[in-house]
């Protein structure tokens, strides 16, 4: 079998803004990527964006990486990779070149599943086949307010999720605030309004484990001062306080807050950046996105790095349906896996790409799906509807 073409296939449908702690989101958007072979068969990936242009990643996965896959076989995934990799490290190693080369990496495996009759999950070793989860959500939108906060969260717990995370950090009234930086002052709340969602969503959760995600807006000395009134205020998640740069100033959380895990980083990218973070005892529990990391492939070894440094592991997922599906594939193999993020935000392109919607059992643990490859059948329909022509 060998590949005979590669293509991007850019997604976007316009969404009710929501916010976190440094952007607005008015638009939901995907990177699926498309590897046809001289069988017919065809593999689905998708690379995550974060907001990223979508020109500039299907350039790069049809212009720059595509071209070194035309005539190879897509069985030698591993060569594939180390090849897109390798020849990319001058303009790539991380941001949108390792994103475009995750959704390829999805769509190999994609491939092989399709070639073995067999799940991803399976094509890895995995044995769960449920993923345990949490409900991601409890932005920022205009006219919310705390009241929104607690009906929101309150129709998670309704669905039967025990675990919820929220986000915070969107504030002009503390120092180095980024969002002054950034001339922002829409929906932003004081640093005491914050406090207060975090109370009200503690209330809801209750015995549940509540995570609150600063989107990396906190400095080292917000991030020291504020993480023991986490604790006190019963959060137990803290998710990439700071820039995953400052990894000094992570060791410094991590140290001298034993009951607060610090988790990260969705942005970063490559398990050599994850194995240095862990080596420096940077991060309490690992979290990798599929889609940004560097695909299937590369979150395998992350996950291994994680595993010989003794730390759990939590998939990042804020994608389609074909991110989710990769996301549940993977984790069904991972060592020590912590429960997948679950967006409950609403997102056409996670509850419409597929024929078939997810399934979860009543405590909100997602079935691995059991088709080939990632296990869904997208909806050509649905996928042309939201193409970006």
């Amino acid at each position: 079998m060998k590949i005979t073409a590669v293509r991007g296939v850019p997604l976007r449908c316009a969404c009710e803004p929501i916010s976190d702690a440094l952007s607005t989101s008015r638009a939901r958007q995907a990177l699926l990527v498309l590897l046809d072979t001289d069988t017919g068969l065809q593999g689905i990936g998708e690379a995550f964006t974060y907001g990223a242009p979508l020109a500039v990643m299907k350039y790069l996965v049809e212009n720059t990486l595509g071209p070194k896959l035309i005539g190879r076989d897509p069985a030698d995934i591993d060569g594939i990779w180390q090849t897109l990799y390798i020849s990319t490290l001058a303009s790539g190693r991380r941001s949108m070149t390792l994103g475009a080369i995750s959704g390829i990496d999805i769509a190999l495996w994609d491939l092989k599943g399709k070639c073995e009759h067999k799940p991803i999950a399976a094509l890895l070793g995995g044995t769960r086949d449920r993923i345990p989860s949490y409900a991601s959500g409890g932005f920022y939108a205009h006219g919310k307010g705390l009241d929104g906060l607690r009906r929101e969260l309150e129709g998670y717990m309704q669905k039967g999720y025990t675990d919820a995370k929220i986000k915070i950090g969107r504030n002009l009234d503390r120092p180095h605030a980024p969002l002054k930086v950034l001339g922002i002052t829409e929906d932003t709340v004081t640093v005491e309004e914050d406090w207060q969602r975090i109370r009200a969503a503690k209330e809801i959760v209750g015995e549940g484990r509540l995570a609150v995600d600063t989107n990396a807006s906190w400095d080292r000395a917000a991030a020291l001062e504020n993480a023991p009134r986490l604790v006190e205020a019963g959060v137990s998640w803290l998710e990439e306080p700071i820039p995953f740069e400052d990894m000094q100033g992570l060791t410094l959380l991590c140290r001298s807050n034993p009951g607060l895990q610090i988790v990260g980083c969705e942005t970063q990218q490559g398990a050599g950046n994850f194995t240095t973070m862990l080596d420096v005892g940077a991060l309490d529990v690992v979290q990798p996105d599929v889609g940004w990391a560097g695909g299937i492939s590369e979150c395998v070894r992350i996950g291994a790095a994680a595993q010989a440094h003794c730390r759990p592991i939590s998939l990042h997922c804020f994608g389609s349906a074909v991110l989710f599906a990769a996301s549940l594939q993977l984790a069904a193999a991972l060592p020590g896996l912590q429960p997948l993020e679950s967006e409950e935000n609403p997102n056409p392109l996670k509850s419409e790409l597929s024929k078939t919607p997810f399934a979860a059992d009543a405590k909100m643990a997602w079935f691995v799906p059991q088709g080939e490859g990632l296990g869904v059948e997208l909806d050509w329909d649905a996928v042309e509807k939201f193409l970006v022509k």
